[in-house]
Protein backbone atom coordinates (compact mmCIF):
# COMPACT_ATOMS: atom_id res chain seq x y z
CA UNK A 1 0.00 0.00 0.00
CA UNK A 2 2.67 2.48 -0.97
CA UNK A 3 0.80 4.40 -3.65
CA UNK A 4 -2.65 5.09 -4.97
CA UNK A 5 -2.26 2.08 -7.26
CA UNK A 6 -3.28 -1.35 -6.06
CA UNK A 7 -0.49 -3.20 -4.27
CA UNK A 8 1.17 -6.26 -5.74
CA UNK A 9 0.83 -8.31 -2.55
CA UNK A 10 -2.08 -10.51 -1.60
CA UNK A 11 -4.07 -11.12 1.57
CA UNK A 12 -5.55 -14.61 1.52
CA UNK A 13 -8.36 -15.52 3.90
CA UNK A 14 -9.78 -18.97 4.51
CA UNK A 15 -13.52 -19.33 4.04
CA UNK A 16 -15.90 -21.65 5.87
CA UNK A 17 -17.30 -24.60 3.88
CA UNK A 18 -19.73 -23.42 1.19
CA UNK A 19 -22.71 -25.27 2.63
CA UNK A 20 -22.16 -23.68 6.09
CA UNK A 21 -24.00 -20.37 6.49
CA UNK A 22 -23.63 -20.38 10.30
CA UNK A 23 -19.83 -20.25 10.60
CA UNK A 24 -17.92 -17.01 10.19
CA UNK A 25 -14.18 -16.91 9.60
CA UNK A 26 -12.07 -14.15 11.06
CA UNK A 27 -8.58 -12.86 10.32
CA UNK A 28 -6.61 -9.92 11.70
CA UNK A 29 -3.84 -8.35 9.69
CA UNK A 30 -1.54 -5.39 10.26
CA UNK A 31 0.49 -3.38 7.80
CA UNK A 32 3.60 -1.78 9.29
CA UNK A 33 4.24 1.96 9.24
CA UNK A 34 3.62 3.21 5.73
CA UNK A 35 2.84 6.27 3.62
CA UNK A 36 0.19 6.66 0.93
CA UNK A 37 -0.24 9.22 -1.80
CA UNK A 38 -3.88 9.92 -2.63
CA UNK A 39 -5.47 12.78 -4.60
CA UNK A 40 -2.24 14.80 -4.50
CA UNK A 41 -1.87 14.52 -0.75
CA UNK A 42 0.54 12.50 1.39
CA UNK A 43 -0.80 10.42 4.28
CA UNK A 44 1.53 8.83 6.85
CA UNK A 45 0.54 5.94 9.10
CA UNK A 46 3.28 5.91 11.78
CA UNK A 47 1.68 3.04 13.70
CA UNK A 48 0.55 1.10 10.64
CA UNK A 49 -2.90 0.07 9.45
CA UNK A 50 -4.86 -2.67 11.17
CA UNK A 51 -7.64 -4.64 9.57
CA UNK A 52 -10.01 -7.35 10.71
CA UNK A 53 -11.78 -9.44 8.10
CA UNK A 54 -14.98 -11.41 8.67
CA UNK A 55 -16.27 -13.76 5.97
CA UNK A 56 -19.51 -15.73 5.92
CA UNK A 57 -21.56 -17.50 3.27
CA UNK A 58 -25.09 -16.05 3.12
CA UNK A 59 -26.13 -18.68 0.59
CA UNK A 60 -24.33 -21.41 -1.29
CA UNK A 61 -23.03 -18.90 -3.88
CA UNK A 62 -23.29 -15.57 -2.01
CA UNK A 63 -20.44 -14.47 0.26
CA UNK A 64 -20.35 -11.54 2.71
CA UNK A 65 -16.95 -10.06 3.65
CA UNK A 66 -16.78 -7.29 6.26
CA UNK A 67 -13.47 -5.40 6.40
CA UNK A 68 -12.80 -3.32 9.53
CA UNK A 69 -10.06 -0.72 9.19
CA UNK A 70 -8.42 1.14 12.07
CA UNK A 71 -5.41 3.46 11.79
CA UNK A 72 -3.86 6.66 13.09
CA UNK A 73 -3.11 8.92 10.15
CA UNK A 74 -0.92 12.04 9.88
CA UNK A 75 -1.15 14.53 7.02
CA UNK A 76 -0.34 18.22 6.47
CA UNK A 77 -3.17 20.73 6.80
CA UNK A 78 -4.24 21.80 3.30
CA UNK A 79 -4.07 25.49 4.31
CA UNK A 80 -1.27 26.00 6.87
CA UNK A 81 0.78 22.78 6.42
CA UNK A 82 0.80 21.89 10.16
CA UNK A 83 0.78 18.15 10.78
CA UNK A 84 -2.70 16.91 11.64
CA UNK A 85 -3.36 13.57 13.35
CA UNK A 86 -6.66 11.82 12.65
CA UNK A 87 -7.96 8.37 13.43
CA UNK A 88 -9.74 6.53 10.66
CA UNK A 89 -11.96 3.65 11.63
CA UNK A 90 -14.89 1.99 9.89
CA UNK A 91 -16.40 -1.26 8.66
CA UNK A 92 -17.05 -1.82 4.96
CA UNK A 93 -19.06 -4.73 3.62
CA UNK A 94 -18.44 -6.45 0.30
CA UNK A 95 -20.78 -8.99 -1.25
CA UNK A 96 -19.54 -11.57 -3.74
CA UNK A 97 -21.31 -14.15 -5.83
CA UNK A 98 -19.45 -17.28 -6.70
CA UNK A 99 -18.50 -17.79 -10.31
CA UNK A 100 -17.25 -21.10 -11.57
CA UNK A 101 -13.46 -21.24 -11.83
CA UNK A 102 -13.92 -22.97 -15.18
CA UNK A 103 -15.40 -19.76 -16.60
CA UNK A 104 -18.06 -21.64 -18.59
CA UNK A 105 -21.17 -19.94 -17.20
CA UNK A 106 -24.27 -21.49 -18.75
CA UNK A 107 -27.40 -19.54 -19.69
CA UNK A 108 -28.92 -20.81 -16.44
CA UNK A 109 -26.01 -19.36 -14.44
CA UNK A 110 -26.25 -16.11 -16.39
CA UNK A 111 -29.85 -15.60 -15.21
CA UNK A 112 -28.79 -16.24 -11.62
CA UNK A 113 -25.89 -13.74 -11.91
CA UNK A 114 -28.24 -10.99 -13.17
CA UNK A 115 -29.93 -11.06 -9.75
CA UNK A 116 -26.64 -9.91 -8.21
CA UNK A 117 -26.01 -6.64 -10.08
CA UNK A 118 -24.53 -4.96 -7.01
CA UNK A 119 -22.24 -7.83 -6.09
CA UNK A 120 -18.74 -8.59 -7.28
CA UNK A 121 -18.04 -11.83 -9.09
CA UNK A 122 -15.35 -13.89 -7.45
CA UNK A 123 -13.55 -16.93 -8.71
CA UNK A 124 -12.53 -19.41 -6.07
CA UNK A 125 -11.95 -23.11 -6.30
CA UNK A 126 -15.02 -25.34 -6.43
CA UNK A 127 -15.09 -25.70 -2.65
CA UNK A 128 -14.71 -21.95 -2.07
CA UNK A 129 -11.89 -22.39 0.45
CA UNK A 130 -9.80 -19.22 0.03
CA UNK A 131 -10.16 -15.66 -1.23
CA UNK A 132 -7.66 -12.83 -1.85
CA UNK A 133 -9.16 -9.66 -0.28
CA UNK A 134 -6.16 -7.34 -0.74
CA UNK A 135 -7.87 -5.26 -3.49
CA UNK A 136 -10.85 -4.64 -1.19
CA UNK A 137 -8.63 -3.82 1.82
CA UNK A 138 -6.78 -1.23 -0.31
CA UNK A 139 -10.07 0.15 -1.62
CA UNK A 140 -11.42 0.38 1.95
CA UNK A 141 -8.39 2.36 3.17
CA UNK A 142 -8.62 4.81 0.25
CA UNK A 143 -12.39 5.17 0.79
CA UNK A 144 -11.77 6.29 4.39
CA UNK A 145 -9.11 8.92 3.61
CA UNK A 146 -10.36 12.52 3.79
CA UNK A 147 -10.32 14.50 0.55
CA UNK A 148 -9.08 17.59 2.41
CA UNK A 149 -7.27 17.67 5.76
CA UNK A 150 -7.66 20.81 7.90
CA UNK A 151 -6.15 21.47 11.33
CA UNK A 152 -9.38 23.30 12.22
CA UNK A 153 -12.49 24.30 10.32
CA UNK A 154 -11.61 28.02 10.18
CA UNK A 155 -7.88 27.66 9.45
CA UNK A 156 -6.66 30.92 7.85
CA UNK A 157 -3.71 29.31 6.09
CA UNK A 158 -0.45 30.97 5.09
CA UNK A 159 0.14 34.44 3.67
CA UNK A 160 0.77 34.01 -0.05
CA UNK A 161 3.45 36.75 0.04
CA UNK A 162 5.56 36.11 3.14
CA UNK A 163 4.39 32.63 4.18
CA UNK A 164 3.45 33.59 7.76
CA UNK A 165 0.87 31.36 9.46
CA UNK A 166 -2.17 33.65 9.63
CA UNK A 167 -3.61 31.60 12.52
CA UNK A 168 -0.86 33.12 14.69
CA UNK A 169 -1.73 36.71 13.72
CA UNK A 170 -1.75 39.08 10.77
CA UNK A 171 1.38 39.75 8.77
CA UNK A 172 2.78 43.12 7.65
CA UNK A 173 2.25 42.51 3.93
CA UNK A 174 0.28 45.05 1.96
CA UNK A 175 -2.36 43.11 0.14
CA UNK A 176 -2.95 45.44 -2.77
CA UNK A 177 -2.16 43.05 -5.57
CA UNK A 178 -4.93 43.25 -8.11
CA UNK A 179 -5.40 41.61 -11.46
CA UNK A 180 -4.40 44.28 -14.04
CA UNK A 181 -7.51 43.47 -16.05
CA UNK A 182 -9.66 44.57 -13.10
CA UNK A 183 -7.65 47.68 -12.21
CA UNK A 184 -10.11 49.91 -14.11
CA UNK A 185 -12.82 48.93 -11.61
CA UNK A 186 -10.83 50.32 -8.65
CA UNK A 187 -12.30 53.82 -9.08
CA UNK A 188 -15.69 52.74 -10.33
CA UNK A 189 -18.62 54.14 -8.34
CA UNK A 190 -21.12 51.33 -7.82
CA UNK A 191 -23.72 53.63 -6.16
CA UNK A 192 -24.73 55.46 -9.35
Amino acid sequence: MKEENAPDSSLIIELPPRNDTETQTYKMYGFGPCALSFMGQEFNFPEGIYTSIFAQWLEDSLLSVVISIKALMEAPCARCLKTVSLEISDDLRYLYYLRSAKGDDSDEDEEEIKEFDDYMPVEVDYFGRVLDVMPQVSESVFALLPTKVLCKEDCKGLCPNCGKDLNEGECDCKNEDIDPRLDALRNFNFNQ
